[in-house]
C-alpha cells in the first residue's frame, strides 16, 4: 500500500482523545518506508493539527469529512464548502428544532448560545441518571473542546462572518427522539450530504463531500492509483473511504455495520488498532486477528 487512511476518533483516538505513542511510531515508521499516511476525520483542521502536534506526527489531513485538504505543510489543497443558502437553511432549522449545532469553518467552529444551554441540560440529566466512566469522560472532553480558541459562540446562524467557508454542520444531542427526527430529516434533502460520525450526533456537508471523494483527490495528488490505498475507521462517516480504498479496515471497536462491510478487522483503538494495521501491512501479514476474520467472513 501507498497511502493509508486513518480516521481520528474512535480509531487513532484513545479514550482519552490522544495519540498513542505506539500509533505515532507505526505512522513514522510507515512514512520512513515510503507509505504516505493521512488523517480522514470530520473534525476542523486547525483541530487536527493541534492534535497531531501533540502526539508528534504531521501527515497531509482530510478535515471536515472531506471537505478539505491540507498538505503536511499546511498547504490547502482542496475545499469544497457550503452553498451558503444551503448552510443558512440547515442552521435554522436546528435552531427551531432546538438542537445543538457546531458550523467548522476556516475561522474557526462557531455555535449557538441558546441551544449550548440546551445540550448541557440534556448532559446533565444523562449524567445524573447513568453516572459512570464514560460519560464523565465525555463531559471532560466537551469542556476542552469548548476552551479552545477558535471556538466561538453566536446568537445565530446569522453572526457566523459573511466570509466564513461553512465546511460542515454537526448537530449533537442526548435526546434521542431528536437525535431522530434530525436524522431522517437531513437523510431525506438532497442538498445535503448527512453522515453519522458517533452515538449522538449527525453531520451535514456540502452534497459532493465524502472522506471517499477526497481520499481520491489525495491520492491523484499524489499520482497514486486507488488499489495501492488503504483506509481504516470505526462508524458510519467511514463508510465511502473503506469502499473507495483499495483495502477497507475496519476497527475493531467499530459499529457492526461497518465490521460487516470492510475488507478486514483489526484491533481496538485501546489496542492501538492502527498500529496493528500499518505493521500487518508493512510486514506482509494478516491485520485481523483469528476472531475478527472469522467475523468478517460471516458479515460478508
Amino acid at each position: 500500500m501507498k497511502l493509508f487512511a486513518t480516521d481520528l476518533d474512535g480509531t487513532l483516538l484513545n479514550r482519552d482523545s490522544q495519540i498513542s505513542r505506539e500509533n505515532a511510531e507505526a505512522i513514522q515508521k510507515a512514512q520512513t518506508s515510503g507509505m504516505k499516511v493521512t488523517i480522514a476525520t470530520g473534525r476542523v483542521y486547525s483541530d487536527v493539527v493541534e492534535i497531531s502536534r501533540q502526539g508528534g506526527i504531521k501527515t497531509p489531513i482530510i478535515g471536515s469529512n472531506g471537505a478539505t485538504i491540507h498538505d503536511e505543510n499546511g498547504e490547502r489543497l482542496f475545499h469544497l464548502p457550503f452553498e451558503r443558502e444551503t448552510a443558512a437553511s440547515v442552521m435554522k432549522w436546528l435552531e427551531d428544532q432546538h438542537i445543538y449545532y457546531e458550523a467548522s469553518t476556516q475561522m474557526g467552529i462557531y455555535a449557538p448560545i441558546s441551544s449550548h444551554e440546551t445540550m448541557l441540560a440534556e448532559l446533565e440529566r444523562v449524567l445524573g441518571s447513568r453516572p459512570g466512566e464514560d460519560v464523565e469522560r465525555m463531559i471532560r472532553s466537551i469542556k476542552k473542546h469548548y476552551s479552545k480558541k477558535d471556538y466561538h459562540r453566536v446568537t445565530s446562524h446569522l453572526e457566523i462572518p459573511a466570509d466564513a467557508f461553512i465546511y460542515n454542520i454537526m448537530a449533537f444531542s442526548m435526546n434521542p427522539d431528536k437525535l431522530q427526527r434530525g436524522r431522517e430529516y437531513f437523510s431525506s434533502r438532497t442538498d445535503v450530504a448527512m453522515v453519522v460520525s458517533f452515538e449522538h450526533n449527525f453531520e451535514m456537508q456540502h452534497p459532493d463531500v465524502s472522506k471517499g471523494n477526497a481520499l481520491a483527490k489525495l491520492a491523484a495528488h499524489f499520482n497514486i492509483a486507488m488499489k495501492d490505498t488503504a483506509a481504516i475507521g470505526d462508524n458510519f462517516n467511514d463508510v465511502s473511504m473503506l469502499q473507495m480504498a483499495g483495502l477497507g479496515i475496519a476497527m475493531g471497536n467499530a459499529e457492526p455495520e461497518i465490521r460487516a462491510l470492510a475488507k478486514t478487522i483489526t484491533l481496538t483503538n485501546t489496542e492501538h488498532g492502527v498500529a496493528h494495521a500499518i505493521h500487518s501491512l508493512l510486514e506482509g501479514k494478516p491485520i485481523a486477528p483469528a476472531q475478527a476474520e472469522t467475523t468478517v467472513t460471516e458479515g460478508l
